[in-house]
């Protein structure tokens, strides 16, 4: 009878060494190897979630662009005195089909600027990271691509206030010059003289 007490008590004494000695080496690497995995699985859907975080702010910053601009057109941006007194500049005869104005626009206080410099601060966001954003005009053309750098640009407007093709383009161009482009290029390039690429346009007939 002594004999098994005495086994009962080694077996207890083994029994609570292992519950207060922790995890074995064996143990330590498996839990390693799942919070491995684990962070493996979230940092790419972290990093798209804020991709695309970042994506959707340039969109809001070309609505609200769009949005001052329209309100300029409509209180009647016709040339260029009409223009400067809305911070914009004028390009172009005043009744031309083609004339304009222009600006940059100023998320921090909603307004233009009718000119952009080496000063200008850029605020753009997306990133090279491809969030899959989509982001269209009325007729089909696309207005931000994803796939594109878009944090040293700026929102650029440009409001067409006669003819039969009234309509306000908002687009996003380079501050410096840098990887290849001058400070004057669209971002992701141009389809010819003045027509971005990639803009935001809405029709005002």
């Amino acid at each position: 009878m002594e004999v098994d007490e005495q086994m009962k008590d080694q077996r207890k004494n083994r029994i609570g060494a292992r519950g207060t000695g922790g995890f074995t080496l064996g143990e330590l690497l498996i839990v390693v190897a799942i919070i491995a995995v684990l962070v493996a699985i979230a940092i790419p859907v972290f990093r798209n979630k804020l991709e695309r975080a970042r994506e959707a702010h340039d969109i809001y910053t070309m609505r609200q662009a769009a949005s001052a601009a329209i309100e300029l057109y409509y209180a009647g941006i016709t040339d260029n005195t009409s223009a400067t007194e809305a911070g914009l500049a004028w390009w172009g005869s005043p009744g031309a089909a083609n004339a304009n104005a222009w600006g940059v626009y100023d998320p921090e206080n909603g307004k233009f600027i009718p000119t952009k410099n080496t000063s200008t601060k850029p605020y753009g966001k997306g990133t090279k990271i491809d969030g899959k954003t989509v982001y269209t005009s009325e007729d089909g053309r696309k207005a931000y691509d994803a796939s594109l750098d878009y944090t040293d640009g700026v929102v650029m407007v440009a409001i067409y206030p006669n003819g039969n093709n009234k309509h306000v383009d908002i687009y996003w161009k380079y501050t410096h010059a840098m990887d290849g482009h001058t400070d004057n290029a669209y971002i992701g390039g141009d389809q010819g003289a003045s027509n971005p690429r990639y803009s935001l346009r809405i029709p005002l007939n």
